[in-house]
Formats: C-alpha cells, structure tokens, sequence
C-alpha cells in the first residue's frame, strides 16, 4: 500500500464536497506521506467560486500544497484568473495523474 494520494475532483455537486473534505481531513491527520487535490472539469467552477461551507477545507489543502486544477478546462470554463489568484496550480490534468500515477500515488475520484 502506498502513503501518497491524488484526490481528484469532477464532480461539481455533494460528491465534490465530501472528496474535498475527506482530502482535509486526511490532510490534517498527517498519516499520508501526500495527500494531493486535483479539480478536473466542472468542478472547476466550484474551487472558482467555492461556497462557504468549503473555505476550511480549501484552507486546509492549501497549506499543504497550492491545490491543482487544468488549465485547459479552466480556460474552457473561463476560470483561470480567479483560480490563478486564489493560488491555485494550474496544470494538464492528464499529464499530471500520469506522473502521479507512475509515482505511486493511489488516485481516487469524486
């Protein structure tokens, strides 16, 4: 079993609050060795523009490491300033779960 994880977020509704939230939580309990947040397609809208009830968790995310997003689908959604100035990293998203991958990170989607 590895100690490295990309969470990888699609989903823009409930689905995406709780991979948020449980990459927080995993985060914070600090067994992983990584734990990595990667928003991929809509969900990218919802890390633009995140409800109130997420702030924590990003906030968590984010002091670990800058949370990923693609910068193809952002551009597509017309996004990318606002995730650029939140801090977000931006990406090719398949590339990136390539690398991770080849790594050794255990990927799960949301």
């Amino acid at each position: 079993m590895t100690d490295k994880l990309l969470v990888v977020i699609v989903s823009d509704d409930v689905k995406a609050s709780i991979g948020l939230r449980m990459a927080s939580r995993m985060v914070e309990r600090g067994i992983l060795a990584d734990v990595r947040v990667l928003f991929f397609g809509p969900s990218e809208r919802l890390l633009a523009d995140p409800p109130a009830d997420l702030h924590e968790s990003l906030a968590t995310v984010r002091r670990k490491g800058a949370p990923l997003a693609c910068r193809a689908v952002a551009d597509q959604l017309g996004v990318t300033r606002r995730l650029e100035e939140a801090g977000t990293e931006l990406v090719p998203a398949g590339q990136e779960i390539e690398r991770r991958m080849l790594d050794g990170y255990e990927i799960m989607t949301f």
